[in-house]
């Protein structure tokens, strides 16, 4: 990489000297200040930095690439505003801590910092106002009880809880674990703050072990540790987990190994040889005689003796016992499964499956040269091929199916082919993952992406396949997708404005006023999260990569057909939608709604419209005329009421010009109706 592409962090980004070194080698060199990159991109690391940092930056037209932890931000501006206050800020954490400093560079003089109680007697607290403030990291119980010892001592006190949750969940996940470990590890850098506290959480209840990669942990460290509990510091990467992990997977391995190689001794009848052996042979015979039985042993054992530990051979099953299995091996004497190897998985469930003329490949645990007899394991044949398929598997980026038999640390443990492997978390879905425990006893699709035969050890991920189908599913959409198709999707999120539907792929924005033909307060009215549904592309921008779709053009225009479902003169159920000063308007169904003139609405007069009616009222009306071209509907109320019901003591109102003042339109008759009807009755 060249120097004008390299990128600077402002110390180092993590502690740990190994991820330190891996960064540097990918173009993330470590500084120590900013005079000596000036004009070059720094990253200032989670722990943030000071105001005057940022200043220098500016000066020295260094790019900034603030990558602070929002929770440290938080407390920073909580130190500034403080301050600006009149307060005295005082911050419980290591004054050493790159955190710890940054926030006293927004405090400015005159804050502290407190590591211990003890502490208190060496400073000199403001007797008005102080603040304070905790590291992100710090025990919240430790915290709280320094803050406690400083009650009394100035006329108001403001605690800020500034731990981070999730450096406090982490502690209390630790704890627990510990409660129920023989041994803890604990992973993570040697000066890192969050990762001692969790040591010395975990001291607390166990034996502990605190290591900052696979390399050095030892089998002896794990000696003797039935239940083994492991966490790690939160900026200890997966990767680093994951070795160890897998490390303490090939120790477990090995002692298995070593157990199934120690066989017990095979006692055997030596032949009787005969008290006497007379030769009685004529001497012409001599010169032409045979090879002896011993000879003919040697003869037939001398392909067997080139066996060795190690090899892969096939040969025939000749008898199943209860405890193993004989097999022909092509040789005098038959090679021995014991029941332990005979599978990977379940060596019971696999002995009662073995039939007599079986035939599969073995490896070769033990020649025993005395007798001729091998000891011989099927799974560690299967496991070898297995290996074999998952090397030759990552190299073409064949898609395998893996069984999810445990939830672990940072991922899943899953079976593929019989071997062990171990998914991330973060390779699981291609977005967040969510409750492991969710996936357990699942079967995912998985390509492996890291494989190491002498560890045993293989990293899969289903991510990887799903990135390549949404990838291709996207170049496919782009490529066929245009206005005025109908397409099915899938509703992924819901907004106040409308929902974004995915239509393989590509989301698309689906408008909160394409939703229905009728009135929609809020998306979740139609849709949810999760339907699958029909949409109408309105527009495609490809250059912006932007769809609009509708729901309601996929459904067909309802005036379209209005007069299909509604004639003139019928007498239908509808719901007053809203009332204005020249009468109401009726929805007959979602997307068509009809209006009642005020002059309809009873047979007296009607003042205002609420005199009769208010939104939301579910009221019989008569249909009047139907103006399909024009979606206006015509309707009354008073003509849908019997008429034995009206009030005899109000006059009726004179129609005029039924036809001109029909519809849902607006027009001079409607909003002046009454008055002209009163004026011409004077």
């Amino acid at each position: 990489m060249e120097d004008k592409e390299k990128i600077y962090s402002l110390g180092p980004l993590i502690h740990n000297p190994h991820v330190v070194n891996l960064l540097e080698e990918r173009g993330i060199k470590v500084i120590d200040e900013l005079q000596s990159v000036p004009g070059e991109t720094v990253l200032i690391r989670s722990h943030g930095a000071a105001p005057d940092v940022f200043e220098q930056a500016a000066d020295s037209k260094i790019t900034v690439i603030d990558a602070t932890c929002p929770f440290v931000k938080r407390i920073q501006r909580q130190a500034a505003d403080l301050v600006c206050e009149g307060y005295q800020v005082v911050i419980v954490g290591q004054e050493d801590h790159p955190e710890v400093k940054g926030i006293l560079g927004w405090a400015k003089e005159g804050a502290v910092v407190i590591q211990e109680i003890d502490d208190l007697d060496k400073i000199e607290l403001n007797k008005k106002r102080i603040g304070v403030l905790a590291q992100t990291t710090q025990n919240r119980a430790h915290y709280f009880a320094v803050a406690r010892e400083m009650l009394g001592k100035s006329q108001e006190m403001r605690i800020f809880d500034t731990v981070c949750h999730a450096s406090q969940a982490r502690q209390e996940e630790a704890a627990e674990i510990a409660k129920h470990a023989d041994i803890m590890v604990v992973i993570g850098g040697k000066n890192s703050a969050n990762t001692k506290q969790l040591v010395e959480i975990c001291q607390n209840y166990t034996k502990t072990y605190h290591i900052e990669d696979k390399s050095e942990l030892t089998p002896e460290m794990l000696q003797g540790a039935v239940v083994l509990g492991v966490t790690a510091g939160a900026s200890t990467p997966d990767w680093i987990i994951e070795e160890v992990i897998e490390r303490m997977t090939m120790f477990d391995e090995m002692e298995k190994i070593n157990e199934a190689q120690v066989d017990e001794p095979i006692t055997t009848t030596p032949e009787e040889k005969p008290d006497e052996v007379v030769d009685e042979a004529p001497a012409a015979s001599q010169g032409t005689a045979e090879p002896g039985q011993e000879e003919m042993m040697n003869l037939e054992l001398e392909t067997l003796r080139q066996i060795k530990q190690g090899d892969l051979i096939s040969g025939v099953v000749v008898q199943v016992r209860d405890d193993e299995v004989l097999l022909d091996i092509g040789g005098k004497s038959e090679g021995v499964i014991p029941r332990r190897e005979l599978s990977l998985k379940d060596a019971d469930n696999m002995l009662e499956s073995i039939k007599v003329g079986d035939e599969f490949d073995v490896y070769v645990l033990r020649v025993d040269n005395d007798e001729g007899h091998l000891i011989l394991s099927k799974k560690r044949a299967d496991r070898i091929k297995a290996l074999d398929y998952l090397e030759q598997a990552m190299k073409d980026k064949t898609e395998l199916a893996g069984e999810v038999v445990r939830v672990v640390k940072g991922g899943l443990l899953v079976d593929v082919c019989g071997i062990r492997g171990f998914v991330p978390a973060s390779l699981i879905e291609r977005g967040y993952a969510g409750e492991l425990e969710k996936y357990l006893g699942t079967t995912l699709r998985l390509r492996v992406i890291e494989f190491d035969r002498s560890k045993a050890k293989v990293v899969l991920s289903q991510k990887a396949i799903l990135q390549d189908e949404f990838i291709e599913a996207q170049k496919r959409l782009w490529e066929t997708i245009e206005a005025g198709q109908i397409r099915k999707g899938t509703v992924r999120h819901l907004t106040n404005f409308g929902a974004f539907v995915d239509l393989g792929g590509v989301d698309g924005l689906l408008h909160i006023s394409e939703l229905s033909w009728g009135r929609v307060k809020h998306p979740s009215d139609v849709i949810q999260e999760g339907d699958e549904i029909e949409v109408y592309v309105l527009s495609v921008d490809k250059e912006n990569k932007r769809i609009s779709l509708s729901l309601k053009q996929a459904k067909g225009n309802p005036w379209d057909t209005v007069d299909e479902r509604f004639q003139v003169g019928e007498i239908v159920t509808g719901k007053v939608m809203r009332t204005v000063s020249f009468g109401a308007f009726v929805e007959l169904e979602p997307g068509v709604e009809g209006l009642v003139h005020i002059s309809r609405m009873a047979n007296f007069h009607v003042a205002k419209p609420e005199d009769v009616v208010n939104a939301g009222d579910e009221v019989k009306v008569k249909i009047l005329d139907i103006n399909k071209e024009e979606q206006r509907i015509s309707l009354s109320i008073k003509d849908a009421v019997d008429s034995n019901t009206s009030r005899e003591s109000e006059p009726e109102t004179i129609e005029k010009d039924e036809k001109n003042n029909s519809g849902v339109g607006v027009n001079i008759g409607e909003v002046f109706g009454d008055l002209l009807t009163r004026a011409e009755q004077k």
